[in-house]
């Protein structure tokens, strides 16, 4: 038993054991104290990066119309790959749109899809890349890209979406599936009445699917006047 080794025997079995060991020791402690120091130092250096890009972009929302071309190139190039640089490709699409300018519109949403990846922005860049594309018809490409969608929160959305480029191409059947597919992934809570319109409009009527009798829009114009005078006759009637 150890207790029972004389001072010699103890530092001569240590030495023998350190020799068999030591160099693993070291190693081992060596790596522990490097993967926390690089720990510490990359979360350090992960939120300054993240403090830095709120303020360029921040910046870029403030600046001057002149000034926010150098700005977005500026954080395209500093903050790669990052929801800054999808959150400024998004905001130029949206610019684009205004302009009227889809084809640009989509080669900046695309841009935004990719700095994002599966993430909910980036869904949300292909939610507004699919409407781009339906505008430009090109049908099939926006119906690959709401398929693409993978986040709940966007689920219903893109399932919408979908009922109304089937719509669209006459596809009746197909659409009152994506509608009542749309309808069956709302979140607790969500109210979206025009969903439910076109749930029931593209319903098959006597096992046949058909296009609306009527213009949606008229239906809605009908909707609201029912309202309307709904409420006129019940103010009548408490006076």
């Amino acid at each position: 038993m150890s207790e029972f080794l004389s001072d010699e025997e103890q530092i001569s079995r240590f030495k023998s054991w350190w020799g068999e060991n030591g160099a693993a020791l070291v190693i081992g402690v060596a790596v522990a104290v490097a993967v926390v120091v690089g720990w510490r130092f990359y979360d350090s250096a992960n939120q300054a990066s993240m403090e830095q890009g709120s303020k360029a972009y921040a910046e870029y929302k403030d600046a001057a119309d002149s000034e926010r071309q150098a700005l977005a190139d500026k954080i395209k190039d500093e903050f790669e790959a990052t929801s800054y640089h999808a959150m400024v490709s998004m905001g130029q699409a949206s610019d684009a749109i205004e302009a009227g300018d889809l084809q640009g519109a989509l080669t900046l949403l695309e841009d935004a899809i990719e700095a994002s990846g599966n993430t909910v922005l980036g869904d949300l860049a292909r939610l507004r890349l699919a409407k781009v594309q339906f505008g430009l018809d090109r049908k099939k490409a926006a119906l690959d890209t709401l398929s693409a969608i993978s986040n709940d929160g966007y689920r219903s959305w893109a399932l919408e979406s979908q009922g109304d480029i089937y719509f669209a191409m006459g596809d009746v059947e197909r659409a009152h599936g994506a509608y009542s597919g749309a309808s069956e992934s709302l979140q607790d809570g969500d109210q979206r009445p025009l969903l439910r319109i076109k749930v029931e409009n593209t319903a098959p009527f006597n096992g046949q699917y058909v296009e609306f009798t009527s213009e949606l829009d008229q239906a809605l114009e009908a909707a609201e006047t029912s309202l309307a005078q709904d409420s006129e006759a019940e103010i009548s009637e408490n006076e």
